[in-house]
């Protein structure tokens, strides 16, 4: 294989892979904002402030199920929820419902033997349906049914093209040079 074939069909191989590398997933970002929640059971004041919920996972298409979440960020009552603590219960058409997974994704039990939630909310409009949580060391209160919600996708910012990438249009360039001369 002369060297002009060599480059010819390294191009060809690395174009090929870059052009495949395209058809991945688009990396989404849901933000979910709630707020005046209704505490059933004791009252205990000063919970019920907003809580800043965001989402990111990757799909084709938003109204498809998440099969998995790329990062959380969710903290309610001062508890910073992990990814390991953090579930998804099930998958509507269009709905999903995640959380913490003290209890199983779908429960929130008001016992305060720790904190715990539960957020359903549509892929595809989106907003958030229903939204409910316990505290730790709050016995006997679940919050729910927050009076002002939001829901929006948050413009995830384009990943810079890679470096072989970039070398692509100078290679191609090289083997058409040398094919020609």
């Amino acid at each position: 294989m002369s060297l002009t074939s060599f480059v010819s069909t390294g191009v060809a191989v690395l174009l090929a892979t870059a052009l495949a590398g395209t058809a991945h997933a688009e990396t989404v970002t849901l933000n979910l904002k709630a707020s005046d929640f209704v505490n059933v059971g004791i009252s205990y004041p000063g919970y019920d402030g907003e809580i800043d919920v965001n989402l990111t996972w990757d799909t084709n298409d938003k109204a498809d199920a998440i099969q998995s979440f790329l990062s959380i960020d969710i903290e309610i009552a001062g508890h910073q929820y992990t990814m390991a603590e953090v579930g998804i219960a099930n998958q509507g058409s269009t709905q999903t419902a995640i959380g913490g997974v003290l209890r199983g994704a779908n429960t929130v039990v008001g016992d305060g033997a720790g904190d715990d939630f539960l957020i359903v909310f549509d892929r595809v409009v989106p907003k958030i349906d229903a939204f409910a949580y316990s505290i730790a060391g709050k016995f006997n209160a679940i919050w729910w049914t927050p009076a002002h919600t939001s829901a929006a996708y948050r413009e995830n910012t384009v990943p810079e093209p890679s470096s072989g990438a970039l070398l692509l249009p100078a290679l191609a360039w090289l083997a058409l040079r040398r094919r020609r001369g």
